[in-house]
């Protein structure tokens, strides 16, 4: 049987030393999953954002490095489990904060704060990599369910893609609107009347998983 990992909420960024930007996330698709996986007589771990479902036993991660911590260790003692990514990781990363001043924009170093009464501030992007595409590379070898939420009209093509990029066994399609709910494997898309007959569904493709 092979161990399980359920991967929700969302990693903080930080923009300054007490403020940050995140996704998002409540980690409700994480939970409901090992409710269903708990129907079926199979245990998963939990990995929760610190700001997801605060009440819900679970490992909890800040920001980004303590989420790839967090994977790693469970990779090196799991190399052949199941890990379910549906946390929504920021795909970018603070590259720089500056306050607009009228000589030029003034550069907040990292880790200071940011005066309450600066005026308006510039927070500059930079993308960020995808966490997704490295579990192989920390030596996962076994199944990966990976997630894509974006518009309807590109969602399938999108979750596709993903799932080839990174040797998935599965990815989970929600579009923008709600109005469509997909499993995509090999065989092309699995679609679902609701999110409920999603999670059913995934709930059973994860137990098939770890017990192949």
């Amino acid at each position: 049987m092979r161990p399980i990992l359920l991967v929700g909420g969302a990693p903080r960024v930080a923009v300054d030393a007490v403020r940050f930007i995140s996704v998002a996330a409540s980690g409700a698709t994480a939970l409901q999953v090992k409710d269903c996986l708990h129907h079926q007589g199979l245990s998963a771990d939990l990995l929760l954002g610190i700001d997801a479902s605060p009440n819900a036993p679970a490992q909890r991660y800040v920001d980004r490095r303590g989420l790839e911590s967090a994977l790693r260790q469970w990779i090196t003692v799991n190399p052949t489990g199941v890990v379910v990514m549906s946390a929504a990781v920021n795909d970018y990363e603070v590259a720089q904060v500056a306050i607009e001043q009228p000589d030029g924009p003034q550069v907040v170093p990292v880790g200071t704060k940011l005066p309450s009464r600066a005026g308006a501030v510039t927070i500059r992007l930079e993308p960020a990599g995808k966490i997704i595409e490295q579990l192989r590379g920390w030596g996962l070898s076994g199944p990966i369910v990976g997630f894509k939420y974006e518009a309807r009209d590109s969602v399938l093509a999108a979750a596709e893609a993903l799932r080839r990029r990174v040797d998935a066994a599965l990815v989970v399609a929600n579009s923008l609107c709600g109005q469509l709910q997909a499993l995509v494997d090999e065989r092309g898309p699995q679609r679902c009347v609701d999110r409920a007959a999603l999670i059913e569904a995934l709930g059973a493709r994860l137990a098939a998983l770890a017990r192949r």
